[in-house]
């Protein structure tokens, strides 16, 4: 993304980009993930995929709509959301909060970049 803006592309068009981007590799991961849980379920069995570690406390104290709304700033969406279907969430409703998440902070971040850019370009960078 800030590439993007280095050369120029437009920040509306960058901005559906990056989101279509990170949206089609989140869904593509919720449906391709349903089948890596349940090898990782046959393979190590249910108590090694939650119930234990960092992650699954976090994911026990702000649920799905936490975790999509968190998850995209700390992972790379399509992570957040293997870790999240790992973790045991319900594809529709992580698929929807990812959504969010990924929404929310590709407008964050290409408006950052937006600034941030105008700054350097006023010469206060």
């Amino acid at each position: 993304m800030p590439v993007g803006l280095a050369l120029g592309v437009p920040p509306p068009a960058l901005w559906l980009a990056t989101a279509a981007g990170a949206l089609l590799s989140v869904t593509v991961i919720a449906f391709a993930g349903d089948a890596l849980r349940a090898w990782l379920v046959r393979r190590r069995g249910a108590a090694t995929v939650a119930g234990a570690g960092r992650l699954y406390r976090i994911w026990v104290r702000y649920g799905v709509i936490g975790w999509g709304l968190v998850s995209p700033a700390v992972f790379a969406p399509p992570m957040g959301t293997a870790i999240g279907l790992v973790l045991g969430a319900p594809r529709g409703r992580l698929l929807a909060a990812m959504a969010a998440g990924t929404l929310l902070w590709t407008t964050l971040l290409v408006g950052a970049g937006v600034v941030g850019l105008d700054l350097v370009h006023l010469g206060f960078g």
